[in-house]
C-alpha cells in the first residue's frame, strides 16, 4: 500500500480484523474486541471494551488524554514542557517487554530522584509517558539507515526468533514540564541514564504554537497506533500474528492502560513565593494509555519521513 492515506483509521479498523482473526481461540481479548461498540444492558448504552488492541477505544482515550493534560498543564508556557523519547531495550520475544518496561521506570523515577537530590529546581519536575513496542525481525537491520544502526547498536541484541517471529524495540514517549531548568538540562539527566547514541531524546515544545496544540500533538503522537511503518513511499503492514502476539500479552500484562502508563508529579513547593502554585502540576487523575508505533518521530527507526502530529 501506497501514498500518505495508507495507515489511516479504515486501514487501521482492517488490520484490527485481520489481529483478531489471528487470536487463539477461546480469547478474552477477541471476545471483547469482537463485541466492542454493541448495544449494552440499557437503552443507547453501547458496550465498549477499553482494550489498547482497538482502534475505537484508543481513540476516544486519546482525546481524553489530551483533554486533561491541557486542563493539567494548560497554564503553563512552551519553555516550561518537553517532549521525551527513551529507547530501553529490546525484547527477545513479546512476554519479555513487561520487565524491560518494570525496570524502565523504576529507573526512571531513580533518575529524577537523583536529580532532586543534587538540585531543589528539579523539585517540580513532573512526567507523563506511554510505552510502546515495535517489532523487529534481524532481517530489518539490514534495511535500516545509519542512525537507526547506531540507535539499535546502544541497546542489547535479542535472542533472534527461529520461527521467524519479532523481537521488540521497548521505548516511551511523553511531555516534560520542568518550570525551574531548561529543557537541555533534562536531555543531559535522561542522556546520562540511558546511555548510547539517540537513546535518550527531549525536544522543546514549539514556540509558535499554543501550549494546548503542543500537548495535543505529543499525546496523539505517544498514543498513535499503526499496526505497520513507512518504508520509502509505501507503508508496510506487520503481520496479523505479531500484532496478536504482543496485544494477547498486553491483555494479560495490563488491565486496559492500567500498567503501560508513567506518571511522576512534583513535589509540592514550600517557598512562601510560591505559595499561589504550591504542588506542582498534578497529573494524578489522568488515565493510562497504551499503543504501538511505528518510530515515525525522534529517533526514528524506520523512516526518516515522520514527524509530529
Amino acid at each position: 500500500m501506497t501514498g500518505r492515506a495508507a495507515g489511516g483509521r479504515a486501514d487501521q479498523e482492517r488490520a484490527q480484523k485481520a489481529m483478531v482473526a489471528a487470536l487463539r481461540w477461546p480469547s478474552p481479548l477477541r471476545q471483547r474486541l469482537s463485541k466492542c461498540g454493541e448495544d449494552g444492558h440499557w437503552m443507547w448504552n453501547e458496550w465498549r471494551c477499553h482494550s489498547p488492541a482497538c482502534v475505537r477505544c484508543r481513540g476516544r482515550y486519546t482525546r481524553k488524554q489530551e483533554r486533561q493534560l491541557s486542563a493539567a498543564l494548560g497554564d503553563t508556557t512552551n519553555a516550561d514542557l518537553s517532549m521525551f523519547t527513551i529507547m530501553f531495550g529490546v525484547a527477545s520475544e513479546a512476554d519479555d517487554i513487561g520487565p524491560i518496561w518494570l525496570k524502565a521506570k523504576r529507573d526512571l523515577r531513580n533518575r529524577v530522584n537523583a536529580m532532586r537530590r543534587a538540585s531543589p529546581r528539579w523539585d517540580r519536575v513532573a512526567l507523563t509517558g506511554w510505552v510502546e513496542a515495535d517489532p523487529i525481525i534481524f532481517d530489518d537491520m539490514a534495511r535500516l539507515g545509519t542512525h537507526q544502526r547506531a540507535m539499535l547498536a546502544g541497546l542489547n541484541t535479542p535472542c533472534w526468533r527461529a520461527d521467524g517471529g519479532p523481537a521488540w524495540v521497548v521505548h516511551a514517549h511523553g511531555i516534560t514540564y520542568h518550570p525551574k531548568i531548561d529543557w537541555q538540562e533534562t536531555q543531559a539527566a535522561f542522556a546520562s541514564q540511558w546511555q548510547g547514541e539517540r537513546r535518550a531524546h527531549v525536544q522543546p515544545f514549539d514556540a509558535s504554537k499554543s501550549v494546548d496544540a503542543n500537548i495535543g500533538g505529543v499525546v496523539r503522537y505517544a498514543t498513535k497506533y499503526h499496526a505497520g511503518r513507512w518504508i520509502g513511499s509505501g507503508f508496510d503492514y506487520w503481520p496479523a500474528s505479531w500484532m496478536a502476539e504482543y496485544y494477547d500479552w498486553a491483555d494479560r500484562f495490563s488491565q486496559g492502560w492500567q500498567s503501560m502508563r508513567f506518571r511522576m508529579n512534583g513535589r509540592a513547593m514550600i517557598d512562601s513565593r510560591e505559595m499561589n502554585n504550591a504542588s506542582s502540576v498534578d497529573v494524578s487523575y489522568i488515565e493510562p494509555m497504551y499503543t504501538t508505533s511505528s518510530f515515525n518521530s525522534y529517533p526514528i527507526l524506520y523512516t526518516d519521513g515522520g514527524r509530529l502530529a
